[in-house]
């Protein structure tokens, strides 16, 4: 196994199958920072050693010994834990250090890729509340250091020499560190992207072969109805077949629309209509007998909210074919669809006789029973009126 595979399988401590990317590259981002940071430790050592201060190297030392817990608790709990134990241990060498070296030794600024990798583990709901502790530890520590170095608390005599040394070696591994810290954070959100990326694109290919099958599976169906209506010589039945073929198609066409859409979210419903409507007239035979005008815009209707739509208008546009001819007059349906603000506006109109009086409050017929059904389905508030003819009027929220 080559250097580069056992860092990676280090920095994976804790990564589990169930974790969200988010998780998985939070917990990979602690096992980083504390990698670094466990290396600065060792460099600090050696350099204290060398200097001839036992007494200040021994908080390094320190460090590297509790360092792995860490990785532990990373895989035995979760990086909440492992988040927690990272910066308790670093705010307390900072305390340690600030106060045994001074502010002359520069260590303060150790603080800014501190604070750099924990700006970067914020922004989940799930663990803000954890990582906004840890700021008030900063904090906290930030002010026992202010008072340490006003009463002079733990101070270790330094050489001036010591301390110029220390001040240059501080600045140059703050820096570093500062850096590692930013490429850690960049990598790794980097790869979280890509993962989500190559996710929502399995995800994607997955509905749009799910919609595929669905829309097949309802053209058998409306295959097997159309065939089952050539295979009787009754009427009542054929008409009846005929209803359900336009049902299950008119859903197949949402099916249909979704999967020839890029996005799986939602349909043009504009498209939908003018689809549907030449279906309905071909399925009924009234290309000349009606006239149908569509004063509708570019609408785009989420899938949850599209079926039921379709389904309502199948059914308001069959009813006016069925029952809104008159023999004095060319049927005609007007269909007007708007978006006001965050509602939509379905407005469904023919010249028809309109409802009797005593059935505008409580429809009774099948096909208005399930307009009304779909309608309460969507949250939508609608009604049935007679203004020269039969209206219906459907207004819902997006």
């Amino acid at each position: 196994m080559s250097i580069k595979q056992k860092i990676d399988q280090l920095i994976s401590i804790g990564v589990r199958d169930s974790y969200q990317p988010w998780e998985m590259y939070l917990t990979r981002k602690i096992n980083s920072i504390t990698l670094v940071g466990t290396f600065n430790m060792f460099l600090g050592a050696v350099f204290f050693l060398l200097m001839g201060y036992p007494q200040v190297a021994i908080d390094c030392i320190a460090v590297i010994i509790v360092a792995p817990s860490v990785f532990i608790l990373n895989k035995r709990k979760n990086y909440v834990w492992a988040a927690y134990t990272f910066y308790i241990i670093g705010l307390c060498f900072f305390i340690s250090m600030n106060l045994k070296t001074g502010k002359d030794s520069y260590i303060l600024l150790f603080y800014f890729p501190m604070i750099i990798s924990l700006i970067q583990l914020l922004g989940r709901r799930e663990t803000l509340k954890h990582l906004l502790v840890i700021a008030g530890m900063f904090i906290i520590s930030a002010v026992l250091i202010a008072l340490g170095y006003k009463y002079n608390w733990y101070a270790v005599s330094i050489s001036e020499t010591v301390i110029a040394n220390t001040m240059v070696f501080n600045i140059i591994l703050s820096v570093f560190t500062a850096i590692a810290f930013i490429i850690i954070v960049v990598t790794e959100s980097m790869a979280q992207e890509r993962k989500i990326k190559k996710m929502l694109s399995e995800k994607e290919i997955l509905l749009s072969e799910v919609f595929h099958r669905v829309k097949n599976n309802m053209n058998i169906v409306t295959s097997l109805l159309s065939l089952k209506k050539n295979s009787t010589d009754s009427k009542e039945v054929q008409e009846a077949l005929d209803e359900c073929r336009n049902r299950v198609f008119s859903m197949a066409l949402v099916h249909q629309k979704i999967f020839e859409r890029e996005h799986v979210i939602d349909l043009n419903f504009k498209d939908y209509i003018n689809e549907l409507l030449k279906e309905l007239m071909s399925s009924y035979g009234i290309k000349e007998q009606a006239t149908i005008q569509i004063d509708a815009d570019d609408v785009f209707i989420e899938l949850s909210n599209a079926i039921p739509c379709g389904l309502i208008l199948n059914e308001f546009v069959t009813n006016s074919f069925k029952y809104a001819q008159c023999p004095d007059k060319k049927l005609q349906i007007n269909i007007t669809l708007k978006k006001q603000n965050e509602f939509i506006e379905l407005q469904l109109r023919d010249n028809g006789p309109g409802l009797p009086s005593g059935m505008i409050n409580k429809p009774n017929t099948l096909g208005m029973e399930l307009m009304r059904s779909l309608s309460e389905q969507i949250n939508g508030d609608f009604s049935f009126t007679n203004e020269n003819g039969l209206v219906f009027k459907l207004r819902f929220k997006q």
